[in-house]
C-alpha cells in the first residue's frame, strides 16, 4: 500500500478519535435534558465553517414524544437581532439609507424629542427608548398575548420623554429594534420576512428559518417552549407574533450556515467590507464604547475575543458564541425556561480550546 495513503488513513483515525473524545466529553454536560420525558435542546459546534459536532437532546413535543434533533426548529429571541441589523447594513450597502438618518427620515409620524435618535442609536441600544415590554407590563399585559405590531408602535410613540438623551447610556432596549424592523419595510417595500428571505436565508440555504410574523403560520418541525414548575413542565402557550426584537425561527444547521458566512461571505456585494462593519461597536457621546456592535456583543472569554449574543423568551433560551480567532462557534438553542445555554457554551467551549484560552499565543488545542 502506499505510504501516503497510510499517513492519511492514520491522520483520519487520529481526528475520529479526537472528535469520539471530544463527543464523549460534551454529551454529559446536556445529561439533565437527555430524556424524552422533558424538554431539551439542540447542539452545534462549527470549526473552520464546518459542523463537528451537532446532537439534540430531550423532547420537542411532551404530548406527543417527539425527539429533538440538530434539525429541530426553536424560537431564537434575541439573537434574531443580529440578522434585523445587518438587514439595515445591507440596505446601507444598497445606499437606501444611512445610519446617521434621524428615525424621522423613515418613520415621519415619529415624535421629535430634544435631540434626535438616529438608526444607530437604534441599532447600539444608545436611544433613550422605554423598552416596550416594560411598557407592556406597565400596562398589566402578557407579552404572551398577540398584541397588534401597529399598537406596539403607537405605545413606544406615546411616550413624552426619553430613559436619557440619545448616546449618554447603553441601555438594553427592544424597542429599538422594534423600530428597526419598521424601516426596514419602509425603506425596502417588503416585510421583513420577505426582505430576509430573499437577502439572507435563501441565498445561505437557510431553509428552516423564518420571521414568524404571522401567529396563523406553521412551522415545521417546531419544538413548543415549556416553563419549569416544582412538579415538572408546563406548556407555555404563546400567541407572539411581533418582529424586529426578536421574531426568527430556525435550527443549528441553518445557522451553522450564518456563521460560515461570517468568514466568506456571499450576501449583498459579497466580501469582508460589510461583515467588519457587524463588529463595529457603538460608541457613546463621551467616546465610551459599548460592546454593542450590530446586534451582537463584543466580548472576551479568558483571553479570546468572542462574538455572542443570548436569546429568551417564553420557555425558549439561545445562545450563539463565536470565536473568531479559532473559527470556533457554539450554538445551542433550548425550549425550557430553566436551561442556562451561555454556561453550557461556556463549559463546552472550555473543551474545545483549552489550550488556547490557557495560552494566549497558542494553537487550537487539537
Amino acid at each position: 500500500m502506499n505510504k501516503w495513503i497510510i499517513v492519511i488513513m492514520i491522520a483520519i483515525a487520529s481526528c475520529d478519535l479526537l472528535e469520539k473524545e471530544q463527543n464523549s466529553a460534551i454529551d454529559p454536560i446536556f445529561e439533565e435534558w437527555d430524556s424524552i420525558d422533558v424538554p431539551g435542546g439542540a447542539l452545534a459546534v462549527v470549526r473552520d465553517g464546518s459542523i463537528i459536532y451537532s446532537n439534540g437532546y430531550g423532547s420537542a413535543d411532551l404530548e406527543h414524544d417527539i425527539p429533538i434533533t440538530p434539525k429541530t426548529v426553536f424560537y431564537l429571541a434575541s439573537v434574531s437581532k443580529q440578522f434585523v441589523a445587518f438587514c439595515i447594513l445591507l440596505l446601507e450597502e444598497q445606499e437606501k439609507l444611512k445610519l446617521t438618518d434621524p428615525v424621522q427620515k423613515y418613520l415621519p409620524d415619529f415624535p421629535e424629542y430634544k435631540n434626535p435618535i438616529t438608526i444607530a442609536h437604534l441599532i447600539h441600544h444608545i436611544s433613550g427608548l422605554k423598552d416596550y415590554f416594560d411598557l407592556l407590563e406597565a400596562e398589566g399585559k402578557n407579552y404572551l398575548d398577540h398584541i397588534e405590531a401597529d399598537d406596539i408602535y403607537e405605545l413606544i410613540k406615546s411616550q413624552s420623554d426619553l430613559n436619557f438623551q440619545p448616546g449618554e447610556q447603553f441601555r438594553y432596549s427592544n424597542s429599538g429594534y422594534f423600530l428597526l424592523y419598521r424601516i426596514i419595510e419602509q425603506v425596502s417595500g417588503k416585510t421583513l420576512r420577505e426582505f430576509a428571505q430573499e437577502q439572507i436565508f435563501e441565498p445561505l440555504g437557510m431553509k428552516n428559518t423564518l420571521f414568524y410574523d404571522d401567529i396563523n403560520g406553521l412551522v415545521k418541525n417546531r419544538a413548543f417552549s415549556y416553563g419549569k414548575t416544582d412538579q415538572g413542565f408546563d406548556n407555555l402557550v404563546s400567541r407572539f407574533d411581533l418582529v424586529g426584537s426578536g421574531g426568527m425561527y430556525a435550527n443549528v444547521e441553518d445557522l451553522a450556515l450564518w456563521d460560515h458566512n461570517f468568514y466568506d461571505n456571499k450576501l449583498g456585494k459579497g466580501g469582508k467590507a460589510i461583515m467588519d462593519k457587524t463588529l463595529v461597536e457603538g460608541v457613546l457621546n463621551n467616546g465610551e464604547k459599548t460592546g454593542y456592535a450590530f446586534g451582537l456583543r463584543v466580548g472576551n472569554y479568558k483571553g479570546s475575543k468572542t462574538i455572542s449574543h443570548s436569546g429568551g423568551s417564553m420557555g425558549y433560551r439561545t445562545r450563539l458564541l463565536r470565536f473568531p480567532e479559532q473559527k470556533c462557534t457554539v450554538i445551542i438553542l433550548a425550549n425550557r425556561s430553566d436551561a442556562d445555554p451561555e454556561a453550557k457554551a461556556n463549559t463546552i467551549a472550555d473543551l474545545l480550546l483549552e489550550e488556547q484560552l490557557n495560552d494566549q499565543g497558542g494553537s487550537l488545542a487539537e
